[in-house]
């Protein structure tokens, strides 16, 4: 007859040894979530409406509507000239409802005379508020401004993380390859180089957009006299088009717009 001690400490041994599969199972799912991988644009901008004097951008914000985002396997990588994420590890935060995660997140300094924690209508974010599995991002090597975001993939198409951890929600849309690529301006048969240029790129036709969006919002915010703002758009232009068909050359040029607008 087996001895009951041996067969208890055989039986111990095997399920340790399944525990130890099925974690590893699962932090291998979570360090290559496949359903990420692709070409992704924000699409919004959300902050805290009740906590404006912690805001580091504003809604909408110009400096990041529009950038494409790309998740793969060796690197996730922003449009914006920063620091890509290379060989990306995703781990498994614990789950809970979107509500929850948001509030706990982003929790507010309490001299503020507001509710510690926000709700999704304080972030202007539409979504409902059911279970979620956020994803912790890290980095090698970790100077990335991914390293430690967090995502949160609400449907196929449909993503929101904070980046570079933030104030502020990224709500992004999978780009897909047949998107038509939308400047502010209408593309057009033209000999425009610069213009041409732009329409064939999604990265590009972006930064137009955000230039177009700052520049407005520069004139909503400028004094009565808005001469010196235009002039200066239209020699900006002109240096612009003086790229080309030179694609570093044309984002470099809208990036540093946007960034001097938005400092208007």
């Amino acid at each position: 007859m087996p001895d009951p001690r041996r067969l208890s400490s055989h039986l111990s041994r095997l399920l340790l040894s399944l525990g130890c599969i099925a974690a590893y199972s699962t932090a291998s799912a979570a360090s290559k979530p496949d359903s990420l991988q692709g070409q992704w644009e924000v699409i919004q901008v959300d902050v805290d409406r009740q906590d404006q004097p912690h805001w580091l951008y504003v809604p909408a914000d110009p400096r990041l509507l529009g950038r494409q985002v790309r998740i793969a396997g060796p690197a996730i990588s922003m449009d914006n000239d920063s620091r890509d994420c290379l060989k990306p590890g995703f781990s498994a935060l614990p789950k809970s409802s979107l509500q929850q995660f948001i509030g706990h997140t982003f929790p507010r300094p309490p001299q503020y005379g507001v509710p510690l924690h926000p709700v999704l209508s304080d972030f202007r974010l539409s979504f409902p508020d059911s279970s979620v599995q956020p994803l912790r991002v890290s980095c090698n090597p970790d100077n990335s401004q991914w390293n430690g975001a967090w995502i949160i993939l609400l449907s196929m198409d449909r993503l929101l993380t904070n980046y570079d951890n933030g104030g502020y929600v990224l709500e992004l849309r999978r780009h897909q390859a047949s998107d038509p690529v939308k400047p502010s301006f209408a593309c057009s048969p033209t000999d425009h180089a610069a213009e041409r240029t732009i329409c064939r790129s999604a990265t590009l036709a972006g930064y137009d957009r955000s230039v177009s969006a700052a520049y407005r919002r520069a004139l909503k915010l400028s004094d009565d006299d808005t001469a010196p703002l235009r002039q200066a758009q239209r020699d900006w232009l002109r240096s612009r088009d003086a790229c080309g068909v030179d694609v570093d050359c044309l984002a470099k040029s809208m990036r540093d717009r946007v960034n001097q607008l938005m400092q208007q």
